[in-house]
């Protein structure tokens, strides 16, 4: 109906500004002249120009201005039909929680926990295609992979990228996870939802409490177990004193922490017979949505794709050989200030600036990859390689990882600065316990500032030794020059000679600073 008739995305009409710029420019009074019109007298012209050049001139522009009004329709989408829509949305919606902590790669069920666990949760969205369906991980923290949705294909699309490195913070926190389910399933509008864990851990007493907020808002939790009693060792992940971490299933907490959330607990099977326990089958309400499609939403039906089939002639007709050119000449000739040029290389059509920083660094171009890398870790591998260790530092100080702590630790040590260094290895083992490399560099530094200590003091031992020897000679010299000087004075009182003293004095006194020296080099040796 014309009272209807309306744009879906008005906002698209901004795009004719710069359509009316560049008219408004073709407007100043030396737009209409040619190069030929500055330089030749204008009585001259008409016997050197052709007729209809200007003309020919215009076409092009015209084509761009007719293109780009039509574009620009076809963009704002207009329509002033209204298509009835049948709805079939059920008022159920179920959230599945994945746990991605580091116990969840035990090999106790083949090939791992988690493998097992997304095979589940993949038979869950199968089984949740009527309804709708969210996605949420976690670790140390929790984030929403997927927001509730009926499309369960796009959910399984995004199962398989969802792995324990992508976790910011390790750890186990049930609790958040449930927090972030009931926020999801309070914006979904859900009056009764369902929130399926599959995981190993039941968390603390924070789980529980999460649990009983579940309920209380008329949700429930139902939890399905990974893993065995007996448990294995968690891969490359050890305690403080070096031993290996068994991961156990503790199927006692995990059910208690089902009954405060008022669903089921079931251990994971080969079969659906887990499936035939936690999930809960469709309500009334839900099939009773699925068979009502007189309900209705607001649809309309869309023109712009069929305005954008009429810009096809105007491309075609672009293509004429010397009208791309001309339109060139024509926008250049209206004397426009042109736009500041953009460093865009041709790479950059096809990768982004972190991608192409990547391959920088393994092709060893360490001073390109610098020069692209935006994110931290690129920027310390790159400034580490390149020798500068104090950038390299500063950049893996903007992360808060395990890793980024460790290679801060070799770029301090490498410049020369080995207690900064032994606190960035205590970071990265207090956030990775199991962490080999930095045990290891952090024991080589503190051996090596050790003997540094210890060279150190055996260098001052060394010099007391010498004071005190000095300290002895000198004593020496003083003992003797006074026995010579007893003698002296014993032969002058004998042999009377008035004359001599002086010079016996002086050969006594080189015989004593002679017999010092030579005690002062056995002293030293």
């Amino acid at each position: 109906m014309p009272e209807d008739f309306h744009f879906l995305n008005p906002e698209w009409f901004l795009a004719l500004v710069p359509l009316g710029v560049l008219l408004w420019g073709m407007r100043s009074p030396d737009s209409g002249q040619s190069a030929w019109q500055r330089v030749v007298d204008g009585h001259l012209l008409p016997h050197l120009l052709t007729q209809g050049a200007g003309k020919a001139r215009w076409l092009p522009l015209a084509l761009l201005g007719a293109g780009w009004i039509m574009g620009v329709l076809a963009l704002a989408n207009p329509t002033f039909e209204r298509l009835p829509t049948p709805v079939y949305r059920g008022q159920d919606a179920r959230v599945v929680i994945l746990d991605l902590s580091r116990s969840m790669e035990t090999p106790d069920l083949k090939p791992s926990r988690l493998a097992r666990a997304r095979y589940k949760v993949a038979d869950i969205l199968e089984r949740s295609r009527d309804g709708q369906t969210g996605l949420v991980a976690f670790a140390g923290d929790a984030f929403v992979v997927a927001p509730l949705s009926d499309d369960a294909d796009t959910v399984l699309g995004l199962l398989d990228a969802v792995t324990p490195e992508i976790m910011p913070v390790q750890g186990s926190r049930p609790d958040l996870a449930l927090h972030k389910a009931a926020e999801l399933l309070a914006q979904a509008g859900a009056a009764r939802g369902e929130v399926i864990l599959v995981g190993d851990d039941a968390g603390d007493a924070r789980a529980i409490e999460a649990a009983r907020d579940l309920l209380d808002a008329g949700h429930e939790l139902s939890i399905i177990g990974v893993g065995t009693e007996d448990g294995r060792p968690i891969p490359g992940v050890r305690d403080a004193e070096g031993h290996a971490v068994v991961a156990a299933l503790d199927s006692a907490r995990l059910i208690e922490l089902a009954a405060a959330g008022g669903g089921a607990y079931a251990p994971l099977s080969a079969d659906e017979s887990d499936l035939d326990r936690v999930l809960r089958a469709p309500t009334s309400s839900l099939q009773q949505a699925a068979e009502s499609p007189d309900r209705e939403t607001d649809a309309w039906r869309e023109l712009g794709p069929w305005i954008a089939l009429a810009l096809l002639p105007l491309g075609a007709l672009a293509f004429r050989r010397g009208w791309l050119l001309g339109l060139v000449l024509v926008v250049s000739n209206a004397a426009l200030v042109p736009e500041p040029a953009m460093a865009l290389s041709w790479d950059d059509l096809w990768q982004r600036r972190d991608q192409q920083a990547a391959d920088a660094l393994e092709r060893g171009d360490h001073g390109r990859a610098l020069s692209l890398a935006e994110q931290p870790d690129q920027r310390g591998t790159a400034s580490y390689r390149l020798g500068d260790y104090a950038a390299a530092a500063e950049a893996y100080a903007r992360l808060d990882t395990a890793d980024a702590h460790y290679n801060r630790g070799n770029a301090l040590a490498k410049a020369g600065s080995p207690e900064e260094a032994l606190a960035a290895y205590d970071q990265a083992l207090s956030r990775q316990p199991g962490m080999e490399d930095a045990a290891y560099n952090k024991a080589r530094i503190e051996e090596w500032l050790k003997q540094q200590q210890e060279q150190q003091q055996q260098s001052q031992d060394g010099q007391q030794s010498a004071d005190r020897s000095q300290d002895s000679e000198g004593g020496e010299q003083s003992d003797d020059k006074a026995a010579e000087a007893e003698q002296h004075a014993e032969n002058q009182s004998q042999a009377g000679q008035d004359d001599q003293p002086e010079e016996q004095g002086e050969k006594d006194g080189e015989s004593a600073d002679s017999d010092a020296g030579q005690d002062g080099r056995s002293a030293q040796e």
